[in-house]
């Protein structure tokens, strides 16, 4: 990624980042220039290590199923649910590592309840406070909305999920951007209600600082066919996220 390129990401963050705060629907006049420039190459994004230490933001790349893999800087915290902007109109919302929430993608997850219960807070905190992980709740129940849009019709359709989760091993990950984290690996095995149909959340909890540096999670779920995975990894790390106090 050219300096160039570096300044129209910083001029998207800029701009998406006054659009949260005074809720203004005003664009730049050039955006759609800028998205194409930045985002029609069908190769992965890979940033320096200077890039990435000029970059003034928090980022991480982010790959669905086996397309080319993009670069998402954080736009927003917003009381502990971090907005991502992915350079088009896509917005990601996660909370805790997890994908919760998008914006202006259809059939991804739109919303998720009961957020103040999912174990993987409970796991973070007990990292970073060298507490015992087994203390943990290794199970949750939350609905997800998914919000299909068609020329000819929006369709809402909520799924219940029921998840397991299992504490791993602590493992060494090497991540793209060339950083190596010791982590404990969380599986979560996710009921959708189908006796026939299972999921599997992975997420990859760094022991010295209770980030989530890396995970395999459902972005698109689908009731009678294969669901849609990201798999996001840190790239720049957000330092001010509160962990204990945001529920």
């Amino acid at each position: 990624m050219k300096a160039k390129q570096i300044f129209y990401i910083q001029v998207i963050i800029l701009a998406l980042i006054s659009t949260l705060i005074s809720g203004c629907s005003a664009r730049l006049q050039n955006y759609q220039e800028i998205v194409t420039e930045l985002f029609s190459t069908p190769e992965d994004v890979t940033l320096s290590q200077q890039e990435i230490e000029e970059f003034p933001y928090a980022g991480s790349y982010i790959q669905v199923d086996k397309r080319p893999r993009a670069f998402m800087a954080l736009a927003f915290d917003d009381n502990g649910v971090l907005k991502w902007r992915t350079g088009g109109e896509e917005i990601i919302h996660t909370k805790h590592g997890r994908i919760t929430a998008t914006n202006n993608m259809s059939g991804a997850i739109a919303h998720t309840s009961n957020l103040k219960n999912d174990p993987l807070q409970c796991f973070r905190v007990a990292i970073i406070d060298d507490n015992d992980l087994e203390a943990c709740p290794t199970t949750w129940q939350r609905e997800i909305w998914v919000t299909t849009a068609t020329p000819e019709k929006i369709e809402d359709q909520a799924y219940t999920y029921t998840s397991e989760f299992k504490v791993g091993a602590t493992e060494q990950v090497s991540l793209a951007n060339g950083s190596e984290h010791q982590v404990i690996k969380i599986e979560e095995r996710v009921s959708t209600g189908t006796s026939d149909h299972h999921i599997t959340n992975t997420f990859y909890i760094s022991t010295d600082n209770g980030r989530i540096v890396k995970s395999h999670q459902l972005i698109a779920p689908q009731s009678n066919s294969e669901s849609t995975f990201a798999t996001i990894e840190e790239v720049k790390p957000y330092t001010l996220e509160k962990v204990k106090n945001n529920g």
